[in-house]
């Protein structure tokens, strides 16, 4: 099999890189297991001060899990939790970058998407370059915004939190740097030089914060953060109200895109964004976060959603799934509350 990440270290830091550009560097059981093996090797390795998470090409960091993989598991036995390993290891690794003992920088060019986002966000420091393209798109695919989301997605506010999460939306560096799902914005053309001088950098905070310093630029122009006001009006209330406001304000071109979005996209999905942000209390910790992300996906895959949603957006490409409620009004409370309907033994591994 192609090695499709690559370990290395390099003065005071170990370095991963991505390297399955085909597929924009999605991420398969096998390159989480094997990132999370070398994390854990480094914790307890004394040469190693700090990580670094970086990735091969121009086009993307990540663009999340290799959700065609999850969807093999499932065909494997649909009507059983087949992809529990699959899920359990991916948030396993998200949950290893959460609490690890040394800083982890992310180096984020283009593509970075669903667990592409589990990888950086979660870690110490984000930099993010001019051209990313950032979004959590499960709604479309039967999944929901998962990797710890329902934490991130809170930060720049409920309604935002519920735009980016229930529609998809594509942001760029500067909205992802006002929101705080990026920290720092360095050029692209940079990032060879900056990882140069990371690796040889100290391994405290303060030290790797005044290298990326040298390089950082101010923030690109926040697009969609000029249109907050607008975010929060109409992105309030329950999920019905919320498309009904959106439907009020179709003459505004962003809103008819949104509105696309919230009447094709998953119809289950949708709802579940919308309780984890709307009516859930905030997770105490990325962990427990993490730990719901895993009942709820195990809870998905048992339904139909999941694997038509790729089948339509990834496989065949004929955007057109035929989703089980297929209508926004035809999801129930019974629906939503069998999928927060959570199993005691399903749990993520003890990993520190």
């Amino acid at each position: 099999m192609t090695n499709y990440v690559h370990f290395t270290q390099s003065g005071n830091a170990g370095i991963i890189e991505l390297d399955r550009p085909d597929a924009l560097h999605a991420l398969s059981i096998d390159m989480v297991m094997k990132m999370a093996e070398s994390l854990l090797l480094w914790q307890k390795d004394n040469t190693v001060g700090h990580i670094i998470i970086c990735s091969t090409g121009e086009r993307a960091f990540c663009s999340g899990g290799d959700v065609r993989e999850a969807v093999s598991y499932v065909k494997a036995a649909p009507e059983g939790l087949s992809a529990e390993p699959y899920f359990r290891e991916e948030y396993n690794l998200d949950n290893i970058i959460a609490t690890y003992s040394k800083p982890i920088i992310s180096l984020v060019n283009g593509v970075v998407m669903g667990g592409g986002l589990g990888l950086c966000h979660n870690g110490t420091i984000t930099i993010v370059s001019e051209t990313i393209k950032c979004a959590m798109p499960e709604t479309a695919i039967g999944l929901f915004p998962d990797v710890g989301a329902s934490l991130f997605l809170r930060t720049p506010g409920i309604p935002v939190g519920l735009m980016l999460g229930m529609t998809g939306q594509i942001i760029g560096a500067g909205d992802a740097l006002r929101w705080q799902i990026a920290n720092n914005c360095v050029p692209f053309s940079q990032f060879r030089e900056l990882k140069k001088k990371l690796c040889s950098s100290e391994s405290h905070i303060l030290a790797l914060q005044n290298v990326i310093a040298e390089f950082e630029i101010p923030s690109p122009k926040a697009e969609f953060a000029l249109k907050e006001e607008l975010i929060n009006t109409l992105f309030q209330g329950s999920v019905t109200q919320i498309i009904a406001n959106v439907e009020a304000h179709l003459t505004i071109s962003e809103v008819a895109k949104w509105h696309q979005s919230l009447t094709t996209r998953c119809p289950a999905s949708i709802y579940v964004i919308h309780r984890l942000l709307s009516q859930m209390s905030p997770s105490v910790s990325v962990t427990e976060a993490l730990q719901m992300d895993f009942q709820l996906a195990c809870n998905m895959m048992r339904r139909s959603d999941f694997s038509e949603g790729v089948r339509a957006v990834l496989i065949d490409k004929d955007n057109n799934p035929i989703w089980a409620p297929n209508k926004i009004e035809s999801v129930t409370e019974t629906d939503i509350n069998s999928i927060f309907q959570f199993d005691s033994s399903l749990t993520l591994h003890k990993t520190q």
